[in-house]
């Protein structure tokens, strides 16, 4: 059977990370490359350094490019930041007079109708994803295929982003020898790898705590309901470290991700850590609690600001089965424990499950999103019925096409 390949990446605020699955002809995914460098020349999920992002980006897809065996252009690519913006939008057609039965054709007719809409200047759209149907004034169905109907209604769930932040992606990408066949907002991408159907049935918050920005995406009924984005992650954890111990930026990361703990409770009277000096000064000791003390106020603000974003939402008062967190920041031990304080509903971190190839490579929260991009991109290439290298490349100059029309 021939194989065809799926690459995720994800430009984060503090890595750069590229991931290479295989995607074969009996429709599964296997990990057989990974790359990572850090991120300079990004800020709170948006590029501000072209000729930086595009370094540390050579260099994460030259790791996973060795790795794999394969030479990497197109990918699927994440994309988040406070510019990220979403909510609902209606679309309504009628069928044709000689057809009364709803066909996929008119799924699209619908969710593009949903699409046709006044933005704010310099917002595209990135996302159209349908969430409910009415056929003929009967709401609540979620698949109206092979249905009779006279008029099709489609409530549908906009993600859109400005338009420099994601031209700026792509002259990186350009000047790294890449092309994006598609974009996926980040807790989308998360969600599709570490949420279980079960969870976004009964409801769910996938809460992605990235370096430079938290992003959310609350399901129910099977779809995204809810999303958004609030300006503070991991970095503002770090900086509060840094400034409480007066130390430097590298040291304080370093001592929140060997010794870091979210929930004071957690931390024991008699575990110590040596804070090394700076500038000549000697390293000292301090006990893991005065460092709990200074990283659970910032993640509990960091939950706050999401619950205000999302807890007005009438789904939120369903969420069956609670929160799920992903990213790096998701790390720290205590970081479920603050969720539940915070969202008063149960909450676990999440992680990518039942990879095939080279997992361990990838086994951590930090690589959710990456795995959640190549999941999405082999969704999208089995949807279409995709089996060969010339369909494969078919779909992927279509994708070209549509995102150069996003970025023009």
């Amino acid at each position: 059977m021939s194989s065809e390949y799926v690459v995720g990446l994800d430009m984060g605020t503090t890595a750069v990370s590229v991931i290479v699955g295989e995607f074969t002809a009996d429709g599964e995914t296997r990990v057989i490359g990974a790359g990572t460098a850090p991120a300079n020349g990004v800020a709170k999920g948006v590029i501000v350094n072209i000729d930086e992002a595009t370094e540390s980006l050579r260099a994460a897809v030259s790791q996973a490019e060795r790795m794999a065996g394969v030479e990497i252009r197109g990918v699927c690519a994440s994309v988040s930041g406070p510019h990220i913006r979403s909510f609902s939008s209606r679309g309504v057609i009628a069928l044709p007079a000689g057809r009364r039965e709803v066909a996929a054709r008119d799924i699209e007719k619908v969710t593009e109708a949903a699409r046709s809409i006044t933005l704010p200047f310099n917002q595209e759209i990135v996302h159209s994803l349908p969430q409910d149907f009415a056929v003929d004034s009967h709401p609540g169905i979620r698949d109206p295929i092979g249905m009779s109907a006279m008029r099709l209604e489609a409530e549908v769930h906009i993600v859109t982003a400005l338009g420099m932040p994601l031209e700026n992606m792509a002259k990186v990408c350009k000047k790294t020898g890449l092309e994006i066949v598609e974009l996926v907002f980040d807790p989308i991408a998360a969600a599709r790898a570490v949420l279980t159907r079960e969870e976004t049935e009964l409801g769910c918050l996938l809460v992605d705590v990235g370096g430079g920005v938290t992003s959310y995406a609350l399901y129910f009924g099977g779809t995204v309901r809810a999303s958004g984005v609030v300006a503070a992650g991991g970095v503002n954890v770090t900086n509060d470290l840094a400034v409480g111990l007066r130390t430097s930026a590298a040291v304080a990361e370093q001592l929140k991700l060997s010794h870091g703990v979210a929930l004071a409770s957690l931390a024991q009277e008699e575990e110590r850590v040596m804070v090394p000096g700076v500038g000549g000064r000697e390293a000292r000791e301090i006990r893991t609690q005065i460092l709990a003390a200074i990283i659970e106020p910032r993640t509990e603000e960091i939950f706050t600001m999401v619950k205000k974003q999302v807890g007005g939402d009438p789904y939120y008062r369903l969420l069956g089965a609670g929160v799920v967190l992903a990213g790096g920041g998701s790390q720290l031990r205590g970081m479920a424990g603050v969720a539940e304080e915070v969202f008063d509903l149960p909450v676990r971190v999440g992680r990518a499950a039942n990879l095939m190839g080279l997992s361990e490579l990838v086994d951590t929260a930090g690589w959710t999103t990456g795995i959640g991009l190549l999941l999405w991109g082999a969704d999208r290439i089995a949807a279409q019925g995709i089996g060969g290298p010339a369909d494969r490349v078919k779909w992927m100059f279509h994708r070209i096409k549509q995102m150069t029309s996003l970025f023009s």
